[in-house]
């Protein structure tokens, strides 16, 4: 019993801060609400280095992960057509705002965080970056796909190797 208190507590503090980091990379990046991409990304963060490490084995560090995430938001918009340019969208976006209210985000980043929690109660251990990396790479569609794709990241591989290195973690 007391073993499931000490996960939820450690849950908790991941979750307070893996969340605002998440809405900062978001806002950042003109984006009201985070998606799993951003999660990743606060995810590179945490104290644990599961997620860092694991992605810096295949020699992709947050900055690689984080020019191949915009190059992914770039190749969707000129897909429909629109072709942006980066110093003038930064120029006519507000200034990031402080958040306010409830918690927002994306479909994709809450389906992403509910199965980072689900790895967790598997393996019967605390949330760490390792689970979100997992659930971020499980779908075969989306960002972050397009962006491990773009890295020439083979996602069976990385998940393949991020579970062997953070069982029992």
């Amino acid at each position: 019993m007391f073993d499931k208190l000490r996960r939820a507590r450690a849950d908790l503090t991941t979750m307070n801060t893996l969340f605002p980091k998440a809405e900062q990379i978001a806002r950042a990046d003109g984006v009201d609400e985070p998606g799993a991409e951003h999660l990743l990304l606060a995810a590179l963060d945490l104290d644990d280095g599961i997620a860092a490490a694991a992605l810096a084995r295949f020699g992709v560090d947050a900055a690689a992960l984080r020019a191949a995430i915009v190059a992914q938001h770039d190749e969707a918009l000129r897909a429909v057509g629109v072709v942006a340019d980066d110093n003038a969208v930064a120029a006519a976006l507000p200034a990031p705002a402080p958040a306010t209210g409830l918690y927002r985000s994306q479909g994709s980043l809450q389906r992403a965080f509910q199965r980072a929690t689900a790895l967790a109660k598997l393996d019967k251990t605390r949330l760490h970056s390792g689970h979100i990396l997992l659930a971020v790479t499980e779908p075969d569609q989306g960002t972050v796909a397009r962006a491990l794709e773009h890295l020439g990241l083979d996602r069976q591989l990385l998940r393949e190797r991020i579970t062997a290195t953070a069982v029992g973690q």
